[in-house]
């Protein structure tokens, strides 16, 4: 993979989810967008096996993540 090029993938998504899991075991709660590799079966069902409420913006409130859209 080049290393400028950064595919969003439920593999790049749950490499960074176990990984903060590392530093978080126990997280109350995880908002994301309603990409396809956040509501991918691998990623809720980690989030659930732990006890984590899983938080979905909306499609109407593009502001509902403006914080770390700002960000990026």
């Amino acid at each position: 993979m080049d290393q400028g090029i950064y595919i969003m993938n439920a593999q790049l998504v749950m490499t960074a989810l176990n990984k903060a899991l590392e530093k978080i075991p126990h997280l109350e709660i995880f908002n994301t967008d309603q990409s396809s590799q956040y509501a991918s079966e691998v990623h809720t069902q980690r989030l659930k096996k732990i006890g984590t409420t899983i938080s979905v913006n909306s499609k109407v409130r593009v502001t509902d993540d403006i914080c770390i859209e700002y960000l990026w």
